[in-house]
C-alpha cells in the first residue's frame, strides 16, 4: 500500500498536468490560433478550460482537507514534506483561478458580452504569471523536501 506522501505526490502530479495541458491549449502557440483560420473555428475551448479549472480548484481544496486529517499518521521522515503541500495547493488553487478567469474573459469576448479591453486582459495576465511564479517558488522547496 502507498504511502500518504506518494498517494499526494501522485494526486499532485495528476493536477499539475490537468493544469499545464490547460495552461498549453490557451498559451501555446498554433497555427490554428491565428487569423483567418481562426475565423472558421475557434481552436481553444474556453469554457471547457473554464469547467477544468473549478474542477482543479475543487480537487486543491479536498487534497488540502484528506491531508490534514491523515498528515497525523505520516512517518517521521514524510512530515517535512507533507507540511509544505498545502502551501503549493494554496498556490496550485490560485493558478487555477486566474486561469480559469482568463478562459472566462476570453470566452465572454467571443460571444461578445463583452469588448476586449487590452488594460483589463494584461491585469488578468499579469495576475496569473505572478500566481505561477509563486507555485514554481513554493514547488522548488517542496522538491527539496522530497
Amino acid at each position: 500500500m502507498p504511502s500518504l506522501k506518494e498517494t499526494m505526490l501522485a494526486n499532485l502530479r495528476e493536477m499539475v498536468k490537468l493544469q499545464r495541458a490547460a495552461h498549453d491549449s490557451m498559451f501555446k502557440f498554433s497555427i490554428k490560433k491565428m487569423w483567418p483560420i481562426s475565423l472558421i473555428a475557434p481552436q481553444v475551448d474556453w469554457i471547457r478550460i473554464t469547467r477544468m479549472m473549478d474542477k482543479l480548484q475543487l480537487t486543491c481544496k479536498e487534497q488540502k482537507e484528506f491531508l490534514s486529517k491523515e498528515r497525523g499518521s505520516a512517518p517521521e521522515a514524510d512530515l517535512l514534506f507533507l507540511k509544505l503541500l498545502p502551501d503549493y495547493l494554496d498556490w496550485l488553487l490560485k493558478v487555477a483561478e486566474m486561469l480559469g478567469r482568463a478562459a472566462a474573459y476570453r470566452q465572454d469576448v467571443l460571444e461578445k458580452k463583452i469588448k476586449m479591453s487590452i488594460k483589463e486582459w494584461n491585469s488578468i495576465l499579469k495576475s496569473y504569471n505572478e500566481a505561477s511564479d509563486n507555485m514554481a517558488k513554493v514547488g522548488i522547496t517542496l522538491y527539496k523536501a522530497y
